[in-house]
């Protein structure tokens, strides 16, 4: 969960005790036990560097220590707030993204694809789709994931069939043998598959991932974690029935929590 839209700064008010109270309360209303904000690399000021892409340095503003300690006081005044960060994979700054990992004291690090050089595959104004075909979109978009999840810099692959977001979706037999190959992949590095609820309100209107690439990751023996991938307070939880449904229908029976970046599994509830 992130505690501002993606236009908005994560100012005082976004890091406010208050705030994140907000996010608690609603996810204790629907049962939650704790939860992970992650906000995104591309947020902090100390992250501009790494990409030169025109969006990228306009929103690269905010500063990660502050966030940081934000987090820390809440866990601290007894709010279950675990820390995390979703790090873009970006390929050539592995060695800057492993600093990012290791040096603020994560519980969770997300890996995530959102940028194929300086086009987004889910940003409507830097669209890939319109530069290339979409079976090499969602090509090239799995060979990111498969090459993130590779590095060994993170513990869980967020919203893995991002691809798919707008609609946009290659052939059914392509997209089989991409889930196929991502699953093994994460089951080599040992990395647990995000099933998200934020696909179920984006445009194309169902969860992260698709069953048939849960159904792979599960064959592949690989742990899953819950996410809603919540941008405001009211969608903390939001359809965490469909994922659960999702989750048990592919054959799993635990889910993945991570403390300290160290997972273990309780029983899906």
């Amino acid at each position: 969960m992130h505690l501002a839209a993606d236009e908005a700064r994560l100012d005082a008010a976004a890091l406010a005790p208050a705030h994140l109270a907000r996010y608690v309360e609603q996810a204790q209303a629907h049962g939650l036990a704790e939860i992970c904000v992650t906000e995104h690399l591309h947020r902090f000021a100390a992250a501009r560097d790494l990409l030169e892409q025109e969006w990228w340095q306009q929103v690269a503003a905010d500063d990660v220590a502050a966030y940081r300690a934000a987090l820390r006081a809440a866990a601290e005044d007894g709010l279950p707030v675990l820390a995390g960060i979703e790090l873009d994979y970006l390929p050539g700054r592995e060695a800057d993204l492993a600093a990012w990992a290791q040096d603020h004291g994560w519980d969770l690090v997300l890996g995530s694809v959102h940028w194929l050089g300086d086009l987004g595959v889910d940003h409507p104004d830097y669209p890939i789709w319109d530069a290339f075909a979409v079976d090499d979109v969602w090509r090239r978009y799995f060979e990111a994931v498969i090459a993130a999840a590779g590095t060994g810099l993170y513990d869980v692959m967020a919203h893995p069939d991002l691809a798919k977001v707008f609609g946009h979706r290659a052939p059914e037999g392509v997209r089989e043998r991409l889930y196929a190959e991502a699953a093994e992949a994460f089951a080599a590095a040992g990395v647990a598959v995000e099933v998200s609820t934020a696909g179920l309100r984006k445009p194309v209107g169902e969860l992260y991932p698709a069953p048939a690439f849960l159904a792979a990751c599960r064959r592949a023996g690989v742990p899953a974690t819950l996410a809603s991938d919540a941008h405001r307070p009211e969608d903390v939880g939001r359809d965490f029935d469909r994922a659960v449904a999702a989750l048990r229908e592919a054959g799993y029976t635990t889910l993945s929590r991570f403390r300290a970046r160290e997972r273990s599994e309780v029983p899906l509830g």
